[in-house]
């Protein structure tokens, strides 16, 4: 309808819902009724993959084209288009970022965003999106703010409702929204998707990460780690530090052999590596590689709390290589966490999504993975195309691929991992919809098996402020993306035309996203009957078959009453 209408609009849909195909459908019927297109999707390269295979897969007769390529290959295929889709709608959010500049060079008759968290952080960001969909009618920021002031009452929930008594902010903004969002959650949709359950799971600080924590907040963790100068790092082409004596490992390769044969296969690549680029030389002592830069202690506070060896990695004296032993594991307290969690779920057969914020933290993992001969996927940004679908691919189809290790900025939006049915969240982003996104990556139609999701923070550290800032930053999505509001159709408009009930209110703000909290300690970090009760999801399996019985049970009564009525007759179930 916003579409024979000329409406641009933003289709927010929860994660997981099926956006991708409810776009191929529209440009089907598109094509049915007689609009030659052309039509352009727009998203993250990791998405590409599954775009091209949903549009072979539903529409193989309508001409598709991969838009990537050299500078001079995608001008050659610059044009008028018909209809413009931006997938993950919020990437635009930022309204001085690069890529909502060039979107807006673009000629379309129509645009529609395809996001599952249209509001992260402010309302300066949703305007940002509501900007370049219908520039004429919110052309100004500061008056856009000034309506709505809701800033002023995040705090508390009774002032929140003190204030949408008064003046019915939230009851407007949700007015003006209603005709050109449509958002559905799972709950909503017919669809069985399995439950999901998020665990909030403490660790403690290993005794080294508590020295350095100590020594970064009190600006000695230089003097302690006897570097007094500041390192020389050899930066990659996208300006980011280069890890030295990193081991260059094929991602999707699998390694069957012995010990000794896996250190060959990795002599041979360095030796390969270091005839292609030269070895800068870095000013740190010969037992370890420091990487420290104290212009941004928040940085090394994350790390820390991530592992100390973000900040210095032993080396082996004799191969100048990363030293890989049992202190990997004992010097961090989240990984103590999963040394523990696991060989239990590859043991009870689960397929795991850990999710990063940092590749250096990514490359520690894969450390982890060859000491404890885990078979691994990798995805991350500076990863090809090609390499990025092989990998994917191979997790999906794979069941001897336990583990896949991805950067949350690179492979948390848009892609498809419903083999697995557990993700770890590593470390925490101020953002808490770039975490939801990560966990909707398995948790979505086509999955078949309840989803935990198990969120690692460090106690009492940096990490848990960060946790703490996140869910106030839901709050406000709460309160403006309301669930009940956006349905589309008759139901959506009287929805909006209702105020909101204060009760109602009390309970979104109050709401948790999480529904248990498991705390390690120092001296066994987790026992073995909390252990039990984190791996366990007998609960959520019991759900799911209640549910199904439910669903089998309806459609057998939809059965009986389609045969019982005339067919001229108009039934209402």
């Amino acid at each position: 309808m916003l579409w024979e209408n000329g409406i641009n609009g933003i289709l927010a849909d929860e994660m997981g819902l099926g956006k991708t195909i409810q776009c191929i459908a529209t440009i089907a019927l598109m094509v049915e009724r007689g609009v030659p297109g052309p039509f352009l999707v727009c998203g993250p390269l990791s998405t590409l993959p599954n775009w091209m295979s949903e549009f072979k897969r539903f529409t193989p007769e309508i001409p598709l084209m991969l838009y990537h390529g050299a500078r001079q290959e995608r001008r050659k295929l610059h044009c008028f288009w018909k209809y413009l889709i931006v997938d993950e709608g919020h990437r635009i959010k930022n309204m001085n970022c690069r890529l909502i500049r060039e979107l807006k060079r673009f000629n379309a008759d129509n645009k529609l965003l395809l996001t599952g968290t249209p509001l992260q952080n402010n309302l300066a960001e949703l305007w940002s999106l509501l900007n370049f969909l219908l520039p004429d009618v919110f052309d100004d920021l500061k008056s856009f703010e000034s309506w709505f002031d809701i800033t002023s009452i995040t705090e508390t929930a009774e002032d929140i409702i003190a204030k949408e008594r008064e003046q019915n902010i939230l009851h407007m903004l949700h007015q003006i929204l209603t005709p050109f969002l449509l958002r559905r959650l799972k709950s909503d949709v017919t669809l069985e998707v399995p439950p999901k359950r998020e665990v909030v799971v403490y660790a403690p600080l290993a005794k080294k990460q508590e020295t350095f924590y100590t020594a970064i907040v009190n600006r000695t963790i230089r003097k302690l780690l006897g570097n007094n100068e500041e390192e020389v790092v050899e930066l990659s082409p996208t300006g980011r530090p280069k890890r030295r004596s990193r081991k260059l490992v094929d991602y999707c390769e699998e390694h069957n052999g012995s010990p000794d044969d896996l250190e060959k296969l990795i002599s041979k690549m360095q030796e390969e590596v270091e005839k292609e680029r030269p070895v800068v030389e870095v000013s740190i002592p010969m037992d370890s590689e420091v990487n420290l830069k104290l212009q941004n202690i928040m940085m090394l506070l994350r790390k820390c709390c991530n592992h100390p060896y973000l900040i210095e990695y032993p080396l082996d004296p004799a191969t100048q290589q990363f030293k890989v032993d049992e202190d990997l594991v004992k010097n961090s307290g989240k990984f103590l966490l999963l040394d523990r969690m696991l060989p239990e779920l590859k043991k009870r057969g689960h397929k795991v999504l850990l999710f990063s914020q940092m590749t250096m933290m990514l490359d520690i993992l894969m450390d982890y993975c060859y000491l404890r001969d885990f078979k691994f996927s990798r995805l991350d940004g500076s990863m090809s195309y090609s390499e990025r679908e092989e990998n994917m691919h191979k997790f999906n189809t794979d069941p001897e691929v336990f583990l896949f290790l991805v950067s949350t900025r690179a492979g948390g939006l848009g892609i498809n991992l419903t083999a697995a049915d557990t993700v770890i969240i590593y470390d925490s982003d101020w953002n808490p919809q770039s975490d939801l996104q990560a966990q909707d990556r398995c948790h979505r139609i086509g999955q078949t098996k309840p989803v935990v999701v198990y969120r690692l923070v460090t106690a009492n550290t940096i990490d848990q402020k960060i946790v703490e800032r996140a869910a106030a930053k839901r709050k406000l999505e709460k309160l403006i993306i309301h669930k009940n509001q956006f349905k589309g159709g008759k139901s959506g408009l009287a929805q909006s035309k209702s105020c909101l009930d204060p009760q109602e209110l009390i309970e979104l703000l109050k709401s948790r996203d999480y529904e248990r909290e498991v705390k390690g300690s120092k001296e066994k970090v987790i026992s073995d009957k909390d252990l039990e009760l984190l791996l366990d999801r007998s609960d959520l399996i019991d759900q799911m078959k209640t549910s199904e019985k439910m669903k089998k049970e309806k459609m057998g009564v939809f059965k009986v009453l389609e045969e019982s009525s005339d067919s001229s007759a108009e039934c209402v179930f």
